[in-house]
């Protein structure tokens, strides 16, 4: 069967492949294809990964290390390929992410390797999700900003000048995922979303990095924010010195100003991420 071809690779919005699967990455880059199973019809579609019809790779990742010693050990395997761009997401340390026990410090490195062997145009930083929480039993309000001037900092003086950033949704797994775990997730406001990014554009402003939003179009505009584009077909084109047609992936929510991409990663069986976070809307409801 002659496999699918898609300029742009996404790799991967449903489990973070760098940090769990790149054994499973270079076997499949040494194939030249891959085979992807649609996690809503399971249909499986086999998808061509040879360099002469794949133009960009578009990685996701809280956590590059895997992904720098796999690059490392085969650099010839992923120089192939015209572009690497990197989403990477760094959050504050907190108790919403127990599976993920890398320092903040840790993920500063990886950042700055990136940056290094890549250039500061491949890097994406996403602050996501913000969330908004209370403890079962407590009124007291909680969330996941306690490092965001910390993080912001560190990566203004690597060159990073934008940070990518969503709130969380209150889907109905993970509010029940949420609760079996002792917390009660908190859905804000069009207003209390405004005032709560309010005060992280003013620590923002400090380090000259602008904010841009994902899927939230209630916060588009207000005071500067910027559409985001997680997958940019524009900096690809840049990057690439090509001409990929600008279209925007119709597969994705209303909202998301993503190109379109062919993403191969997936939810259960070996694609079941090790984070493991309160907040994901990718893995099933569990304790």
């Amino acid at each position: 069967m002659t496999p699918a071809i898609s300029p742009i690779i996404s790799c991967s919005r449903r489990t973070d492949v760098p940090a769990f699967l790149m054994e499973w990455v270079v076997d499949k880059i040494q194939k030249k294809r891959v085979d992807v199973s649609n996690p809503f019809n399971q249909k499986i579609t086999t998808v061509s990964l040879d360099p002469q019809d794949v133009i960009a790779w578009v990685w996701w990742s809280k956590n590059y290390q895997p992904w720098i010693d796999s690059y490392t050990n085969n650099p010839d395997i992923f120089s192939q390929y015209n572009v690497h761009i990197f989403n990477f997401t760094i959050n504050s340390v907190s108790e919403l992410e127990t599976g993920l026990v890398l320092p903040l410090s840790d993920r500063f490195k990886q950042l700055k390797w990136l940056i290094d062997l890549f250039g500061v145009d491949h890097l994406q930083v996403r602050f996501d999700p913000i969330v908004f929480y209370t403890k079962i039993g407590s009124n007291t309000i909680l969330n996941n900003l306690s490092d965001f001037e910390l993080i912001v900092s560190k990566i203004s003086n690597l060159g990073i000048k934008k940070v990518i950033f969503s709130f969380a949704e209150a889907y109905s797994k993970v509010k029940k995922r949420m609760f079996h775990r002792g917390k009660v997730m908190l859905q804000l406001s069009k207003e209390e979303k405004r005032t709560e990014i309010g005060a992280l554009l003013d620590i923002s402003k400090q380090f000259d990095i602008t904010l841009h939003a994902c899927c939230q179009p209630e916060l588009v505009g207000y005071k500067g924010i910027q559409q985001s584009h997680c997958v940019d077909g524009e900096l690809i084109n840049k990057l690439a010195k090509k001409k990929i047609k600008l279209t925007r992936d119709k597969g994705q929510r209303e909202h998301c100003g993503c190109q379109k991409s062919r993403d191969i990663g997936g939810y259960t069986g070996i694609f079941k991420c090790g984070h493991n976070c309160d907040y994901c809307y990718a893995i099933p409801t569990r304790k």
